[in-house]
């Protein structure tokens, strides 16, 4: 049966701009569109017939950047979100974590609200829960904070540290304190986290219809490390809930020096919900641990000349890159330093003069938190989408100067000037890394750059807002290309059937309007799987 949508107000991503038309839907591909006076008059019989009227039809939403599986833990209840400003105050919340699997999972915590260089120990949560492993993963998910029992129950001791990968256990005394960063956390979190895995297919389908809820239709999965024996994407999981899924998925596990395994992921995985996008690597940490790599000492520095450091040897970085675009698999790179986001520039920028990638293909960069405004000519790459997060505006915003300096800080997610440069935008929510932030939050983040209450005033860095419109795209096509998709992020003849209807056209609206607007309704693949009551 076909659907014949029309509104007052549908979004075209080549202008950026709206207007009164209609789409016409048979199976799952958008077979015609136009304006009023084109509609169809000879349509079968049966076809429905949606005239949604003043409300808005966009493309379905993309999450360009998210941690599929542990969000889906989170949304199961396998994990449970901790919050608070000191050590005292998130150890306290344990006894409230349910047991699953025998462990105690929390998930929210964030180092650099206890202070610089102040990191949580075993003992604060054996004071609350001595008996049963507990395992905090920072709100970052670049640490994890263990109690005694858990440290035991993983046979964790200095000696049977991994070797080889970036990253480091806290000692005190030569004893392990509970507090684990980078690659290192990682090794043990996948260990934690493996036994859910059975179960995980039935939690996929549940979040799947979350995200609906939100607009989404499709996500990128990215490996939550690069070094680390496990990278918590799982494609066979996917595989498992194809028939069923309701949002579609693009995942970029790890690029490894052996590509065995990734190229038997690429001929494997290429059906129209199910892909691999490509591949992922981390050049850095984050700013809250100083694992970020940046070009001048911190503000705060931890020994004198602490700059950070690149997670992956800088030579070994230029080698993957080079690599996986000779495999023609676009390359996703974490960077936070101002550093590690000049030299993965500089290296995209070499890969693409003597080896570009396949037309619709496109390398990105994740985050780019600390920029150099000097780099900034940088982005203007034709391969290149820059995949930004506007939530992380708001993740410990009172703290940016202590970490970074005030002129740094000043210079932070540099949206409008990346626009400027001519560069591409895509948003994300980097999910579970902020919590239950949906598209419609970002736009209004990337609009308004403060928080829902206003806060700050005026907003952080206000010269760099974004139009709404520009918002959208970054969320629809900008988000596509991120993926390097073709057949969705926009409401072309010939694309897939993901639309996202809103309840009323946000062009024009302010931030605060912007707060107000719902999602109706969401299709995926030419059929509803949301409206709204």
């Amino acid at each position: 049966m076909a659907i014949l949508l029309q509104s007052n107000h549908i979004f075209d991503t080549e202008s950026k701009t709206t207007f009164a038309g209609f789409l016409l839907i048979e199976g799952n591909r958008i077979v015609d569109r136009g304006t009023i006076d084109q509609i169809p008059q000879n349509l079968p019989v049966d076809t429905q017939h949606i005239h949604v009227q003043n409300q808005m039809i966009i493309p379905g939403l993309i999450d360009a950047h998210v941690h599929f599986y542990l969000s889906a833990l989170l949304h199961q209840g396998a994990l449970t979100h901790v919050t608070g400003l000191t050590e005292e105050a998130i150890a306290a919340q344990v006894p409230a974590i349910p047991i699953k699997h025998g462990w105690k999972i929390g998930i929210g915590w964030f180092s650099s609200d206890f202070g610089q260089q102040v990191y949580p120990t075993k003992a604060s949560i054996d004071r609350y829960c001595k008996d049963v492993p507990v395992m905090l993963i920072a709100g970052d998910a670049h640490s994890i904070w263990l109690n005694s029992s858990a440290i035991k129950a993983l046979g964790i001791t200095p000696e049977t540290l991994p070797v080889g990968i970036s990253g480091e256990a806290l000692m005190e005394n030569n004893r392990l304190t509970g507090c684990f960063l980078e690659a290192i956390a990682i090794h043990y979190l996948a260990e934690v986290l493996h036994v859910f895995q059975p179960e995980s297919p039935a939690a996929f389908l549940d979040y799947m219809k979350q995200l609906n809820q939100y607009g989404i239709t499709t996500i990128g999965d990215v490996a939550l490390t690069g070094e680390s024996w496990d990278d918590l994407v799982y494609p066979a999981l996917y595989n498992k809930t194809a028939a069923s899924a309701t949002v579609r998925a693009v995942f970029y596990p790890a690029m490894r020096e052996d590509t065995a395994l990734l190229q038997e992921y690429y001929q494997n995985y290429r059906s129209e919900k199910v892909q691999m996008g490509g591949v992922k690597q981390f050049f850095d940490g984050v700013t809250s641990t100083h694992t970020a790599f940046l070009k001048e000492s911190y503000e705060t520095p931890y020994f004198p000349g602490d700059v950070g450091m690149p997670l992956i040897d800088v030579a070994q970085m230029r080698r993957l890159i080079l690599s996986a675009n000779q495999r023609d698999w676009p390359m996703r790179i974490h960077t936070i330093g101002d550093k590690a986001i000049q030299q993965a520039l500089l290296f995209y920028q070499e890969s693409a003069s003597c080896q570009p990638l396949s037309s619709g293909k496109y390398n990105t960069l994740e985050h780019l938190e600390v920029m150099d405004a000097t780099d900034l000519p940088l982005v203007a790459q034709q391969q290149l989408v820059l995949s930004v997060q506007p939530s992380h505006l708001l993740v410990g915003w009172e703290t940016l100067e202590e970490e970074v300096g005030e002129i740094r800080a000043q210079q932070m997610f540099p949206f409008r000037s990346f626009l400027q440069q001519g560069a591409t935008l895509a948003f994300g929510t980097d999910t579970p890394v902020v919590i239950d932030v949906t598209p419609l939050d970002s736009i209004y983040f990337a609009v308004s750059r403060s928080e829902k209450s206003g806060q700050p005033a005026g907003g952080l860095m206000p010269t760099e807002k974004m139009a709404v419109a520009e918002a959208l795209y970054a969320h629809t096509a900008g988000a596509a290309k991120a993926l390097s998709r073709q057949d969705i992020g926009g409401l072309e003849v010939g694309q897939l059937a993901d639309i996202c209807i809103l309840s009323e056209n946000i062009l024009p609206l302010s931030p605060e309007e912007l707060l107000k607007v719902k999602v109706a309704a969401t299709i995926f693949d030419g059929q509803f799987v949301y409206q709204a009551e």
